[in-house]
């Protein structure tokens, strides 16, 4: 039988500093991935909905960039997940709220895993608007 509902994520949620653009852990206990983990896992994010006067809630291109990296041999399992769950925050009109379902490719390896938010604007196939956070590790 398939598994029918969805990842509910309780832990704090991360934070985007807009001067910086660090990713900072809001106290989350989940600092820890299992090896081979896929799709039991999701980040929650939050940033602040207007950068520099531009209203982030209109970038239609969200994109989690990430690398596993082997702590022995160094290899890598790089691969960019499409966030598809952006929204307004319902307690705060001025924060955004997104999250990332963790797959397998980010589990492959005992390591590190290392991962930057890209926004983007694009119109017609142009990119209009891009905002990278800083990496995560």
């Amino acid at each position: 039988m398939a598994l029918r509902h969805g990842v509910y994520d309780s832990d704090t949620h991360f934070s985007i500093n807009l001067m910086t653009r660090a990713l900072k852990n809001e106290g989350s206990t989940k600092s820890i991935l299992v090896q081979h983990d896929h799709n039991s896992e999701r980040f929650t994010f939050e940033i602040p909905r207007f950068i520099e006067s531009h209203d982030m809630s209109q970038c239609n291109v969200i994109e989690i960039h990430y690398s596993n990296v082997d702590t022995q041999t160094k290899q890598q399992s790089n691969g960019v997940y499409d966030v598809t769950d952006m929204q307004i925050s319902p307690e705060d009109e001025n924060t955004i709220i997104l999250s990332w379902l963790i797959p397998n490719t980010a589990t492959q390896y005992v390591g590190s895993l290392n991962f930057l938010i890209r926004f983007s604007c694009v119109e017609s196939g142009k990119v209009e608007y891009v905002w990278n956070t800083a990496i995560y590790s």
